[in-house]
């Protein structure tokens, strides 16, 4: 029986997992690993938990099977129905006194002793991310529910401020040199709030947690598994003292400790937390070590550092992901930069991994993956959330092969199509509206070019799913702009309908006459132009069937 005041996260269901019947329930750790080829996914409060609790997971099993080591290893774990348990609790036999939450010398994931001068402690809303800061009005939380949170719960939001907790500032921890009038200042929000996070899902939670194990011997675009590169459960406990340093290898940042916590309560419930700066990264060119993120050419940072400097490439809450895509694929954004000319964007690692298993054959061109995109958008400063992304797209394998450019061209290329084609409505509603009398830049062209985008949205994805080695890549490509074509006629012909009558007369803006005749023939030409391959000879006869 655990003690009075002990919760080991070994043993004590806290992780929220979904089973395929659809029913969440809470599992420990060794739990999670033993029972993975029956679960489907990691869940949580708010979806940036399950990115940051996968992590973990993640650097547990590195450890644990101090590896893998190539794809050979790897291989042969793909192959079995679990995961090696007997491996994995020898590991957890090891660490265990690390894993206890309330743990009076080494607590996970906390500093023990952490106060301030004057002994204060914070409510928990300082690390519930679904309480908005300053407006408890807004949050489906009772009051109650955030003066005592279950150690479960609270075990799920100490991972996840390590992960994502805002910048600003923190409460000046005693033994904080840097501690200015009681105050912590701040240092940046937590280092995967900086990413565009990207993980690699498989059928079930087993398959999910091996496409992200990468083998340590891919240095030329991850390191991991280093002599350095371990958790904080292998290291001395923290102090209240923080630093800059740069991460040592993957597994380090995966468990990144970007603040001092200390959780105040036991068994019984935590009441309250102390929540001060940990330790500070810099984001610039991190692309080799954390794999999880794609990453873009900053030409300001370049020239600041007088370097080739790469960025996360953060996920914009207004874009679904496969307005992205060409970021993700290793197909058509390298890994690493080529050569000396810097690359818009280099796709995540874990892709670039998943490219390397198909490359060998290990997984067949005909696997999907899907990608799974996670992360935050920030406010002012960085220093209050403002909107999570999460958002899931089926990737045929056969789209990530650097060995074939095509596939990948082809997924992206209709992204082109998509956005070249909503360009066109934009125009054509805009011209709509100022013959009619409105203003340049009234807002009709945004509103239905969004249009267009949502009316695409699911038969992208099913278009891109069905893109396998069996597809002839031209043949998809014109079925596609066939779709566009047909969603954007529609979209343009209620846009025909609601004009006002002033809009048919019309008007002169920019000295010629724009009237909604005039703008449909603009915008059929316009059209035709962006989706040429729907009037190429042979997408002739196939053509009547959309008009």
């Amino acid at each position: 029986m655990p003690g009075e005041s002990e919760f080991n996260l070994l043993d004590e269901p806290w992780i929220l997992v979904l089973a395929p019947n659809g029913r969440e329930h809470e599992v420990s750790i060794l739990e999670l690993f033993e029972q993975a080829a029956g679960l489907t996914v990691i869940g949580g409060e708010v979806p940036t938990q399950a990115f940051a609790i996968t992590r973990l997971l993640l650097a547990f099993l590195h450890r644990a099977l101090d590896g893998p080591q190539d794809q050979q290893e790897w291989a042969g774990l793909w192959q079995e129905p679990m995961l090696p348990m007997p491996v994995i609790q020898d590991y957890a036999a090891r660490v265990r006194s690390r894993f206890d939450l309330f743990d009076p010398q080494a607590p996970f994931f906390q500093v023990a002793d952490l106060r301030t001068e004057k002994g204060e402690a914070s409510g928990l809303e300082k690390i519930v991310a679904d309480v908005p800061n300053g407006e408890p009005l807004f949050t489906t939380r009772s009051a109650s529910s955030l003066r005592r949170l279950r150690p479960g719960e609270a075990a799920r939001w100490l991972v996840h401020v390590h992960a994502f907790d805002p910048s600003g500032i923190k409460s000046g921890a005693a033994g904080d040199p840097t501690v200015k009038g009681g105050k912590g200042y701040p240092i940046g929000p937590g280092w995967s709030g900086q990413l565009g996070g990207v993980l690699a899902q498989g059928r079930n939670l087993r398959e999910s947690l091996l496409l992200n194990l990468i083998a340590r011997d891919v240095p030329s675009y991850v390191d991991v598994g280093g002599p350095g590169d371990v958790p904080p459960w292998e290291r001395e406990p923290d102090t209240a003292r923080w630093r800059e340093r740069p991460p040592e290898g993957a597994i380090d940042l995966y468990t990144w400790q970007t603040r001092r916590v200390r959780l105040f309560g036991g068994r019984d419930g935590v009441t309250g937390v102390l929540l001060s700066n940990g330790d500070k990264i810099q984001p610039q060119n991190r692309h080799m070590v954390d794999p999880h993120s794609a990453w873009r050419y900053s030409e300001a940072q370049s020239k600041k550092l007088k370097t080739t400097v790469y960025m996360p490439r953060a996920h914009d809450p207004n874009r679904s992901v496969w307005r992205g895509l060409a970021a993700m694929l290793p197909s058509v954004s390298p890994t690493t930069g080529r050569g000396d000319q810097p690359q818009a964007f280099l796709a995540p690692g874990v892709l670039k991994w998943v490219d390397d298993l198909a490359a060998e054959g290990v997984l067949p061109d005909e696997f999907v993956v899907r990608l799974r995109a996670l992360g935050v958008e920030y406010g002012a400063q960085s220093a209050t959330y403002a909107e999570i992304v999460d958002d899931v797209l089926p990737l045929p394998v056969l789209l990530l092969r650097e060995a074939r450019p095509d596939a990948g061209r082809t997924a992206t290329g209709a992204v082109e199509d998509a956005e070249q084609a909503a360009g066109r409505v934009w125009r054509f509603a805009e011209n709509l509206a100022q013959a009619a009398g409105a203003e340049p830049k009234s807002g009709a062209g945004d509103r239905a070019q969004e249009t267009v985008y949502a009316v695409l949205e699911r038969p992208y994805r099913e278009w891109l799913a069905g893109l396998g080695p069996g597809r002839e890549l031209t043949v998809a490509r014109t079925a596609w702009q066939r779709t566009v074509w047909g969603a954007c006629r529609q979209i343009g012909d209620q846009l025909i309908s609601g004009a006002p009558a002033a809009a048919w007369s019309g008007r002169e803006v920019n000295q010629r006459l724009v009237n909604v005749p005039l703008a449909e023939v603009w915008f059929h030409s316009a059209l035709r132009t962006a989706l040429s391959l729907v009037f190429a000879p042979s997408a002739d006869q196939d053509l009547e069937a959309v008009r």
